[in-house]
């Protein structure tokens, strides 16, 4: 969604990664991790990042979409870095994803080593019951072995990593961040997360660094750089969006069609099918999915979408007592969705926030709103 116009504001996080994979060539470098809320740009850095990284096999994972069983993301894993290693051209990359055409690289591999990975990996799947972790093993081994063996530098970007941890729902896996060395000298890892809570938590062994929103100086550059010099509506934008770079791009490139702000946030915002009504509607699953278990989830994310409430408060809103709520919330906080302050709860993402309350308010259009409409709405604000 983002192109080079995402990138303003994010020239630190470029320099950055650009550093430390120069001092990864050099024998030193870090596992880095990106952490921010969603659609803040981290995809964007990381992409244009491995553009810029020269001399190393850069291997880019979305774990958004490559399998996590055990069995099928052995055989991705690996196909993933043994297409990068071969420079293959996209059209080769889904014979990759196939056990029987890894089988047939020993020669290209140049590395005994490595390709007699893939060989385990085969054999462990010929069983009746594979063992897991060694298939798990062996996928991030393979990298390793194949940099050892070529005297080459692997560098993998592992977007959306808050999805690996689904392997530890394995009963032979339970800990995958125990299986994956993160002191080779030949292999770093770039991960890019919007579980910002869990991953500095687990990530022991990575350098984080937080991406937040735009300051203000940054967000009037990317807004001027869509409509042009204009302080009233830059301002504007500037307050409905938070300095989020997606929803700052989105309400800018609407002003242009209908030259007022609040109109051009509240058509994207709540007519379906719009980028941030699906980037709300997305987040929202995303989030509840991750803290799923509660039936009263949605209650408590209505209640505090419509205004700052404390525990007593929402524990009353929902029929049940403060320590049940407490626990919920406890829940939402972990997954990065609601945060406390001044013993009170407020959403993280506050166009998440206006989406949440317009909606359940019976604020959602097929088409585009009239203007009565719009400025019914618009007072909400």
């Amino acid at each position: 969604m983002m192109g080079k116009e995402g990138l303003i504001g994010r020239e630190h996080y470029l320099d950055l990664l650009d550093k430390n994979t120069d001092s990864f060539k050099k024998g030193a470098g870090k596992n880095i991790a990106l952490l921010g809320s969603r659609k803040s740009g981290k995809t964007s850095i990381l992409k244009n990042h491995l553009k810029n990284a020269k001399d190393a096999i850069t291997v880019y994972i979305d774990l958004e979409k490559i399998s996590l069983n055990p069995e099928n993301f052995s055989i991705e894993f690996i196909g993933n870095a043994a297409f990068s290693f071969l420079k293959k051209p996209l059209a080769e990359y889904k014979k990759f994803l196939l056990l029987e055409h890894l089988l047939k690289l020993e020669d290209e591999l140049k590395s005994k080593n490595a390709f007699s990975l893939i060989k385990a990996v085969e054999n462990e799947l010929l069983k009746i019951k594979p063992d897991q972790k060694l298939l798990v093993e062996a996928a991030f081994k393979f990298s390793e072995t194949l940099g050892k063996d070529t005297n080459k530098k692997f560098l993998i970007a592992l977007d959306n990593f808050e999805n690996l941890f689904d392997l530890n729902n394995f009963s032979q896996i339970k800990d995958i961040l125990s299986i994956i060395n993160f002191d080779s000298s030949f292999v770093k890892y770039i991960a890019a997360s919007s579980s910002v809570r869990q991953s500095l938590h687990l990530l022991k062994k990575f350098e984080c660094f937080e991406i937040k929103n735009l300051e203000k100086k940054e967000a009037f550059e990317l807004i001027e750089s869509i409509i042009g010099k204009n302080e009233k509506a830059g301002n504007e934008i500037f307050a409905l969006s938070n300095g989020h770079p997606l929803v700052t791009i989105l309400i800018s490139k609407k002003y242009n069609e209908v030259k007022d702000v609040k109109k051009a946030f509240l058509i994207e915002l709540l007519q379906k099918n719009n980028s941030i009504y699906d980037y709300c509607s997305d987040s929202f699953d995303f989030y509840y999915n991750r803290a799923r278990g509660q039936t009263l989830l949605k209650t408590i994310l209505r209640a505090v979408a419509n205004e700052e409430l404390r525990l007593s408060e929402i524990a009353k809103r929902i029929y049940r007592s403060a320590p049940v709520a407490k626990s919920i919330l406890e829940r939402l906080m972990e997954v990065d969705i609601i945060y406390k302050k001044d013993s009170k709860f407020y959403f993280a993402d506050n166009v998440l926030r206006l989406w949440l309350k317009l909606t359940s308010h019976g604020y959602e259009f097929d088409d585009v709103p009239d203007d009565k409409i719009l400025n019914e709405v618009a007072k909400e604000l």
